[in-house]
């Protein structure tokens, strides 16, 4: 048995269409899996990502879940070392490397676990990038074949933001001396409440008023710090909070999602993940994974039947 870090982060994706915003199962038989699936890689000199291993997996408890993994494929170059006697001595190699990361994203809240099987295996904003620029590509691609602009597939808007865990909050805050600024950064949802039910009438209707696809609240000075570790808490991953502080011994600092996300550590079977759906079980064990929102539920039910025709067949 291995032990991996894990993360827990909400996937969200909305397609801009020309009328309004759709959610990713509207068009997860369209874009979604033949994206991922496409083979098509993002370049950055010398290492390239791409997803490998990409299914659906079917569970009693969770419904259907995408996972798969993404890969790194990159040259490592060892320029110095120590010899047997500790001396440090030069040296000129490089050898190909590709570490990888399994994720397990739960299709009926888009809750997803981020498992890094080695180190040096992608982050999860490597992740988000990769996602965004492969979906992105998949689209430009397919619509330049379209000579009908009506057949033309939407873009995404998307944010993969990590699920605040309350002991991460209250330890990022914790030498805290006061909080100069609390913004609170908005994007569009795929059927979750708006920042969740604390702030849904407000945030709906801004951006229903403005017209606006993302945007930010800014707190100046809030006085309260257990308040903000209580709405921090409660975005639940739909926001993007970033906290700019003055410490106790009057440095300063800035706390970003990335900080207060819910991550653990988890056994795995043998040295490196083989099988997607033990990182699919695994998750079943994080209590944020089985929330699922009334909008959710709604959209999940009217397009589950374009995962099914992912199923593996037996």
């Amino acid at each position: 048995m291995s032990i991996k870090k894990v993360q827990v982060a909400n996937f969200n994706v909305v397609f801009l269409e020309e009328k309004g915003e759709a959610p990713l199962l509207k068009y997860f038989d369209t874009i979604i899996m033949p994206a991922l699936k496409s083979g098509i890689k993002r370049i950055d000199g010398d290492t390239s990502y791409r997803f490998t291993d990409v299914e659906i997996i079917e569970d009693k408890t969770c419904g259907y879940i995408l996972a798969g993994k993404i890969v790194k494929k990159t040259i490592v170059e060892i320029k110095s070392d120590l010899d047997p006697e500790g001396n440090l001595i030069e040296k000129d190699d490089r050898y190909p490397s590709a570490p990888y990361s399994a994720f397990a994203i739960y299709l009926k809240n888009h809750r997803m676990v981020y498992v890094q099987n080695q180190k040096g295996s992608p982050t999860i904003k490597s992740f988000s990038a990769v996602v965004k620029f492969v979906l992105s590509e998949y689209i430009r691609k397919y619509n330049s074949k379209q000579e009908n602009r009506d057949k033309h597939l939407p873009f995404p808007y998307i944010s993969v933001v990590g699920i605040p865990m309350r002991e991460n909050i209250n330890e990022a805050l914790k030498n805290v001396e006061k909080i100069n600024k609390l913004t609170l950064r908005f994007y569009p949802l795929n059927g979750d409440q708006e920042f969740g039910a604390l702030f849904d009438g407000v945030i709906s209707e801004l951006r229903k008023l403005s017209g606006s696809k993302n945007g930010e609240i800014v707190l100046k000075s809030p006085k309260s710090i257990s308040g903000v570790a209580d709405l921090i808490e409660q975005s639940a991953g739909t926001v993007k909070p970033i906290v700019e502080v003055t410490y106790v011994d009057k440095t300063k600092g800035r706390i970003s999602d990335d900080t207060v996300a819910e991550r653990m550590e988890m056994g795995f079977i043998g040295e490196n993940i083989q099988e997607n759906t033990e990182v699919a079980e695994k998750g079943k064990s994080i209590e944020n994974i089985f929330f699922v929102s009334e909008g959710n539920r709604k959209i999940y039910e009217e397009h589950k039947n374009k995962i099914i025709k992912f199923l593996p067949r037996e």
